[in-house]
């Protein structure tokens, strides 16, 4: 039962506020006018037509002793009209509200008459069936209908209107507040740069907003930290490595020098990777990019000195707005490691309404479904000895990842249906803005 009223509940904050709000006074609001017109309105309109009708009786009883003449003067003492007539007035004959239906029901059982009732603007009407003539009486309609009521009644709904107005707009801008919090978070989550967040709402809002940038503050210097030793290292070690390979290429006579250049060539490699991976992601201006050329691109770059076959389906004209720097290092990470596995490479770009498709195939030993979502992460090897003649740092589908991620994008990995190997789907959403 308990789940069933949760499914039923709204989700957002905004929602669930006005729910708190709304709910206990539109119930207080009910309850007040159910008891107000069930117990107050109600006995003063029986009052009122209990008056109304002893002063009709009285008006009855004065024309059967004294006439007409006698009778028509007592009603002008009561402020009434009174006179006789031989037939009803048919086209008087209205809508009657609750409060006048009771109102006839009471005068009805008080007078004990053949009485017929017809509420006018500004007069009711009664007609009153004798044996030889039929008795009408006029009564101002503010003896037996108060308007009070209503005016209360209307006052009290435009109040609450209002009042339930102002407090909408208070509360929306205290969850615009947290809003605004959850998406600086996010946007700091996805590495994109925070410029004009500033902690607003009530206390509470703003001690979680200044204890955000305080944890950004710690973050972004432990990052620029351990960036900047990486890139020193790196730099520092490269320095070296270029050094060793002088060294190596004046002693090129013997016969181990071989197996020695091969090491420092992959210590190279894994030091490139590094600053790569230490290297700050800018997005830069949006540009229109045709894919085919930049497919091509990362082919001509990717079979230096391999001898991979790698094929490509893509339209000519297809051309997408984005970063193409990121985009071709993307592309350029996941052919690299296509080619490192696989004999075999096919490329296919397809652009479906506003998102672009990169599926690259190869007809390697395939990813076990248990290591897909691992090998992203940053030097992660599938192979647990790291054997540092197979494959490069664990560094380069890390990268990959972190740029989709900046051009809202994301890479899915499947088995390759087309070459029995692994299948890396890139998907990227076509931006019509320019951004710096």
């Amino acid at each position: 039962m308990i789940e069933k009223f949760k499914k039923i509940l709204p989700k957002k904050l905004l929602a669930r506020l006005l729910l708190i709000f709304f709910v206990p006074l539109i119930l207080i609001q009910c309850l007040a006018i159910f008891f107000f017109y069930d117990r107050h309105w109600e006995k003063i309109i029986t009052r009122f037509s209990n008056i109304a009708s002893n002063q009709v009786s009285l008006l009855i009883n004065e024309y059967e002793k004294s006439g007409e003449f006698s009778a028509k003067q007592m009603a002008s003492n009561l402020n009434l009209k009174f006179m006789t007539t031989t037939q009803i007035e048919n086209n008087l004959i209205s809508y009657k509200s609750y409060f006048e239906k009771k109102t006839e029901k009471n005068m009805k059982d008080r007078i004990g008459k053949d009485l017929q009732v017809y509420f006018g603007k500004e007069e009711i009407i009664l007609f009153i069936k004798t044996e030889k003539k039929i008795l009408k009486t006029y009564i101002p309609r503010k003896y037996l209908l108060s308007e009070t009521p209503t005016i209360l009644f209307l006052w009290i709904v435009f109040s609450s209107l209002i009042l339930s107005l102002i407090a909408f707009l208070f509360l929306r801008n205290q969850v615009r507040a947290i809003y605004k919090l959850a998406k600086s978070a996010e946007e700091f989550g996805e590495g994109k740069e925070i410029k004009n967040f500033k902690p607003t709402g009530a206390t509470e809002i703003r001690l979680a907003g200044h204890a955000f940038l305080k944890m950004r503050r710690k973050i972004k210097n432990y990052i620029a930290q351990r960036t900047s030793f990486l890139a020193g290292i790196s730099h520092d070690l490269g320095t070296v490595i270029t050094r060793i390979k002088l060294q190596l290429e004046l002693l090129n006579g013997k016969p181990e020098i071989s197996s020695i250049k091969n090491d420092v060539n992959i210590m190279q490699m894994f030091l490139k990777e590094y600053l790569d991976y230490s290297e700050k992601i800018n997005l830069n201006k949006y540009t229109k990019i045709k894919v085919l050329d930049l497919l091509e691109e990362v082919i001509h770059s990717s079979k230096k000195g391999k001898s991979q076959k790698i094929l490509v389906n893509c339209n000519k004209k297809l051309i997408i707005n984005s970063d193409k720097n990121c985009l071709y290092r993307i592309v350029f990470n996941l052919v690299d490691n296509a080619c490192k596995y696989g004999n075999k490479v096919l490329l296919k770009a397809v652009k479906i309404k506003n998102n672009l498709t990169i599926e690259i195939d190869d007809d390697g030993p395939g990813i076990p479904i248990q290591f897909r979502k691992k090998i992203f992460k940053p030097f992660y090897k599938i192979d647990s000895s790291r054997n540092l003649n197979q494959g490069g740092s664990g560094l380069g589908l890390s990268i990959a990842k972190e740029l989709a991620g900046k051009l809202k994008g994301k890479i899915n990995i499947t088995e390759s249906k087309k070459l029995n190997g692994s299948c890396f789907q890139i998907k990227i959403t076509d931006s019509n803005l320019d951004r710096v």
